[in-house]
């Protein structure tokens, strides 16, 4: 196994994520419970989600990198041997990988988080954004018709090359609900909108990236133990360039299809294992290469069924 890690974004949370493990496993519960105390947030409410927590990028940005930062201290105390070639996070998962790579300590990184959060959640409530998903579509023509559906003071533009079948496009509403019109009257049907907060990798999120690229001053990343392939430039992370490429991936598109190609064509990695909740990544992947292997671990199940698998 030539492993690759992948790692959850914003978007495929759920409830109760998570809590069996926290139930079950004393390091998780550990993880969890130390973000929760760096961020100052009840992490074991809005993992239950009873009022709706999960769908606000305030709280749901630290619940996903804790997560999946818990799983990654268990897989580390149960199969520290594995065989890991490259990271890919999307998006917020650039977080957990950055992290897990060793790049950004868990204290300063889950305190980053929570600024991030508020300054997306902020920006999200200020501008009137939407997201469409676009599938099967020649990725010139949806450029195409972004730039048709623009203007002076209305963008519409791709946020998320996700995989060879899925382009996501995003902007104001108003350029996107033209963009939508013109696909129509292209005969392209399968154009999905998304329920979002916001227009996320799109230049509506300025403000926030203007308050990152502040915010990330001061923080010290280090050479990370493995690649960790960056969203924006679809190439590997290197310690001098990361604040700068964290602030602008809040305003540019997210590769993942790239990422992952380069992880198979560059790294040689034959295995992806998705952190976090959810298999959005893995079903991503499959589009990207069906001859990968796929995990994914969002609970005490599959976690058992990687392990197994892992150890032969």
């Amino acid at each position: 196994m030539k492993i690759g890690f992948l790692f959850s974004g914003q978007g495929a949370q759920y409830s109760k994520m998570g809590l069996d493990l926290y139930e079950s496993d004393q390091v998780y519960r550990e993880t969890i419970d130390q973000a929760a105390e760096l961020t100052g947030m009840d992490l074991g409410t809005i993992y239950r989600n009873e009022n709706n927590e999960l769908a606000q990028t305030v709280y749901v940005q630290p619940a996903i990198v804790a997560m999946s930062l818990g799983i990654m201290r268990m897989l580390n105390r149960d199969v520290p041997q594995l065989d890991v070639h490259g990271m890919v996070g999307l998006s917020l998962g650039e977080y957990s990988a950055l992290i897990a790579a060793n790049s950004l300590s868990f204290e300063e990184g889950m305190q980053v988080l929570k600024d991030r959060a508020m300054y997306m959640q902020n920006d999200a409530e200020e501008t009137d954004g939407a997201m469409v998903a676009v599938m099967k579509t020649d990725i010139e023509t949806i450029k195409n018709i972004c730039k048709e559906a623009s203007n002076d003071t209305e963008v519409v533009c791709p946020a998320n090359y996700n995989s060879p079948k899925q382009v996501v496009i995003g902007g104001n509403k108003a350029a996107v609900d033209r963009a939508i019109k013109l696909f129509h009257e292209q005969e392209i049907k399968n154009v999905i909108p998304l329920k979002v907060s916001g227009a996320f990798h799109t230049p509506l999120f300025k403000k926030a990236s203007t308050l990152m690229e502040k915010r990330l001053a001061g923080v010290q990343f280090e050479k990370t133990i493995v690649p960790v392939i960056s969203n924006t430039t679809a190439q590997p992370f290197q310690a001098e360039e990361t604040r700068e490429i964290l602030t602008r991936q809040l305003i540019s598109p997210t590769h993942f299809y790239q990422c992952v190609d380069y992880m198979i064509k560059e790294l040689g990695i034959d295995t992806v294992v998705e952190i976090g909740p959810g298999q959005t990544l893995s079903k991503f992947t499959r589009q990207i290469d069906k001859k990968i292997e796929r995990y994914h671990i969002d609970g005490q199940a599959n976690y058992q069924k990687f392990i197994e698998a892992s150890r032969g």
